[in-house]
């Protein structure tokens, strides 16, 4: 089949957006369908020193935007608007007939993707987007409250008023959605179809053998941006409870703007000693430390399911999470222990801690390490594309 697969962000050999784009390419190509990719030029460099058999990507340009001046944001939000107008234009000057159009990237609920005006079946996602962050919690957000406040209205009662995540839904074959919070916002937009489906994916290389417990200090790791919606420093004051139990060691992998707060945290909590801060850690080291860590502890209030969480498992390393949003969503049985969000806040981080003293203790860590690897090879690009092979053929036949 011909498929024109819409990926805003796509580059080789990065995780998170960048990865899925061209992960998706190269998977459906594998898969024996010939992929046009649009995209942006920022990484054309990149994407064309590696670019898979069958695929041929277009680079949509647009000028940077002007509202970048006032606010990073909305700098951001206006340029994908309009790369999306330009992208849709493209598409409508080529002689080439697609069978379907398959949006992947951005995975939002909220800002949709204008290609659904092409005379071919749009498939939507994997999105998220419907999830919000819970209110009891807003201290962990400090002054970017106001703001999550104004996603949660938009996500809520204001969302039918926008109309291009209405108008996409609406005119999407299927949409992909991955956790229950957004296939409830698409289903009171009218979505047609709506069907799960995690927004990552791994490639083979990832997955090991389950593994045996490590040996001498454990180690705890939280890997991510540091945001507010990331919560660090829950993962702190948790890891902070679980020193006061036991040895250990935290490897905090990532940067953002909160990493002084984090900095600041840690000499509070008096767990310098045991806190190892990496910053932005390359993306080929990151295996590295899953495989290096005991215990992987996932702390966002607001997620549409978790990389790093998928990442883990897959090298055999036991999690604990938030039960709550896409983690909450899937059975990964006893791979991860999932801990309730405590109405109280202050209740959290005592209950975060016993979950990891309990998977670094109780003579489990194998069981639940070949269950996460079990888990994960489920959710390999190969899986993912013929699982989309098979939604293409039936909206063609439909």
């Amino acid at each position: 089949m011909k498929i024109l697969l819409s990926s805003f962000q796509c580059c080789p050999d990065q995780g998170s957006e960048l990865g899925n784009g061209w992960h998706w390419a190269g998977a459906l190509a594998d898969c024996g369908h010939h992929v046009t990719v649009l995209t942006q030029s920022e990484f054309r460099k990149e994407i064309l020193a590696k670019r898979p058999k069958n695929v041929d990507f277009h680079f949509i340009e647009i000028s940077s935007s002007r509202m970048s001046r006032f606010s990073q944001l909305l700098g951001t939000y206006d340029y994908y608007v309009r790369w999306q107008d330009a992208a849709l234009r493209h598409a409508e000057m080529q002689p080439q007939q697609y069978d379907v159009v398959h949006h992947v990237a951005w995975g939002s609920l909220h800002l949709g993707s204008m290609l659904w005006r092409l005379p071919v079946p749009l498939v939507y996602g994997p999105i998220g987007g419907g999830q919000t962050a819970p209110s009891n919690y807003w201290r962990y957000f400090g002054r970017d409250w106001p703001a999550e406040m104004l996603r949660t209205a938009s996500t809520g009662s204001l969302l039918k008023l926008h109309s291009r995540s209405r108008e996409t839904i609406q005119n999407s074959a299927v949409t992909l959605v991955t956790n229950s919070a957004t296939a409830a916002a698409c289903d009171r937009l009218g979505a047609a179809d709506v069907r799960y489906m995690l927004a990552e994916g791994l490639t083979r290389d990832w997955l090991v053998d389950a593994r045996s417990q490590p040996t001498g200090i454990p180690v705890v790791l939280w890997i991510g941006r540091l945001l507010p919606r990331k919560a660090p420093t829950i993962a702190l004051q948790a890891f902070a409870e679980l020193r006061r139990a036991m040895h250990a060691r935290l490897v905090v992998a990532g940067d953002g703007p909160l990493y002084g707060q984090v900095r600041t945290t840690v000499e509070r909590l008096g767990i310098a000693e045991d806190v190892q801060l990496l910053g932005r850690v390359p993306w080929d080291d990151v295996k590295c430390l899953y495989d290096s860590a005991s215990v992987l502890l996932f702390t966002s209030l607001r997620d549409s399911s978790g990389a790093q969480f998928l990442e883990a498992l897959s090298r055999g390393l036991p999690a604990v999470a938030l039960d709550h949003h896409g983690i909450g969503d899937v059975d990964v049985g006893p791979a991860a222990l999932k801990v309730a969000l405590p109405q109280r806040s202050r209740d959290l981080p005592g209950r975060l801690a016993s979950a990891l003293q309990t998977i670094l203790c109780d003579q489990e860590w194998e069981r639940r390490s070949a269950a996460g690897v079990n888990w994960a090879a489920e959710h390999v690009w190969p899986a993912k594309a013929a699982t989309a092979t098979q939604i293409y053929r039936e909206i063609v036949r439909r």
